[in-house]
């Protein structure tokens, strides 16, 4: 908990804080944090104020005030909870800082009262980053009034990238603008959209939003609770194994059937394996397995793929096994190898592990992994090159987001084209977190499909 100007210092010289060591702390500060907007400092200065005060006045009223936002529990919960308390959590009719202002209007600084009068222009709203700079500031736009804002932000500017969207207070002080008061959970770009919706169906309107009514206490209180709601829709789903699947459409089942044979058959079971269709030649590795990929032209979802490996038979001394990834692709490699290997495979054993069982499995693996190597330069280009590849056939290739149409087709409507939208945000929100050497530039797709941000 932070130390109020006024209390004891932490050092123990008996003096209040502001008169020991409260300059020397936000030096060292502002010496951590270079970008860190001097008025973000009198901002929290000014609510520890109107903390203690309210306190003083309003005692247990005050004191519970935010805890219906059910945010108690919420790691980061007080960074939005303490703001919201004091600028917006109606007190007997008004919420804290407007009785404060009320009551010390003849003490209150010129400063405080440029502060206090910033702090009634803000609003909640729901922020998507546009830019950041990391370590300095970020572009905010927000979805809900359309307003944008060059926010001065040192700490969240470094874990924040692109189309990543924040819920919560922009406060403009002047030229300066920072975040005062930001919910501690950001959400992807569908998710995001879908609540931006959500709130536009419970106020009977569409965007902008005028900024009056967000300033109002039941706006927000809205945006507060639809926010929430689909933050923790979000983590359950996150917590749940998505359904993968491979390219044929079949649920990924990593498969493996294992057979025994006798060590003098091993070449005559190689030899037969490899004669049948789709099957490559032998491919022999220095622990002694021998490998046989069986591979078919084309691909169904990716149009510039030339074939796809449906799967592989790896043999030992005495053992073959063939392994796929889904139950369809194991039994359809199975029939033809028994068949082919008729009296010289014996023993037939099938493991199927799902995958869910590897989600929990990755998930109780240790979280600390060490950094990866940096990639060279000859494979960053190689990944860039797939990357191309991959985009410009994903404009051709009917898409299930999309209606089953293609997004060329889906530009030419405006529901396709709003779809198409939240389709490109979520590959620049995930682009944005790949290395720049390896990143793919979607406004590529953007003026290749006609759609300007």
């Amino acid at each position: 908990m932070s130390i109020g100007r006024n209390d004891p210092c932490h050092c123990g010289s008996g003096l209040k804080y502001k008169k020991c060591h409260l300059h020397a702390d936000e030096n060292e500060a502002r010496a951590k944090e270079p970008h860190r907007a001097p008025v973000h400092d009198a901002g929290l200065r000014l609510i520890e104020r109107i903390g203690q005060w309210a306190y003083d006045r309003f005692g247990r009223e005050f004191e519970v005030a935010g805890s219906d936002l059910g945010l108690d529990e919420v790691e980061g919960g007080t960074q939005f909870v303490v703001p919201w308390a004091i600028f917006h959590h109606q007190l007997q009719g008004m919420p804290a800082f407007e009785w404060y202002a009320r009551d010390k209007a003849a003490d209150l600084s010129r400063r405080d009262r440029e502060l206090i009068d910033a702090q009634r222009q803000s609003w909640i709203g729901i922020w998507e980053v546009r830019e950041t700079v990391p370590g300095k500031s970020m572009i905010l736009a927000d979805l809900l009034s359309g307003e944008k804002r060059l926010v001065q932000e040192a700490s969240a500017s470094r874990s924040l990238v692109a189309r990543d969207v924040v819920m919560g207070r922009v406060v403009d002080f002047g030229d300066t603008t920072v975040i005062d008061g930001m919910y501690p959970y950001a959400l992807p770009p569908e998710e995001a959209s879908y609540t931006v919706g959500a709130v536009q169906a419970e106020l009977k309107t569409k965007a902008p939003i005028a900024i009056e009514r967000l300033r109002e206490f039941a706006t927000a209180l809205l945006v507060v609770a639809i926010w929430k709601g689909a933050v923790e829709a979000y983590e359950e789903r996150r917590r749940t194994p998505p359904r993968l699947q491979n390219t044929d459409g079949d649920p990924i089942r990593l498969t493996v059937d294992h057979y025994r044979f006798a060590p003098a058959d091993r070449d005559a079971i190689e030899a037969a394996i490899v004669a049948l269709k789709n099957a490559s030649s032998i491919e022999e590795s220095d622990d002694g397995t021998h490998s046989i990929t069986f591979i078919k032209s084309g691909n169904r979802v990716h149009e510039h793929w030339e074939n796809t490996s449906i799967g592989v038979v790896v043999t030992t001394e005495n053992e073959l096994r063939i392994e796929t990834n889904s139950t369809r692709r194991a039994n359809a490699l199975r029939k033809p190898i028994e068949k082919a290997c008729r009296g010289l495979i014996t023993h037939h054993q099938r493991t199927q592990t799902d995958a869910s069982e590897l989600f929990a499995s990755a998930r109780d693996a240790d979280a600390s992994v060490a950094d990866p190597e940096p990639v060279d330069p000859e494979a960053q280009a190689l990944i860039r090159r797939e990357k191309v590849s991959h985009y410009e056939s994903w404009l051709k290739t009917p898409i299930p987001a999309l209606g089953g149409k293609t997004p060329r087709q889906a530009a030419r409507s405006v529901r396709g084209r709003e779809a198409l939208v939240t389709l490109l945000k979520r590959f620049e929100n995930g682009e944005a977190r790949q290395p720049a050497e390896t990143r793919y530039d979607v406004s590529i797709l953007r003026r290749a499909l006609g759609i300007e941000d």
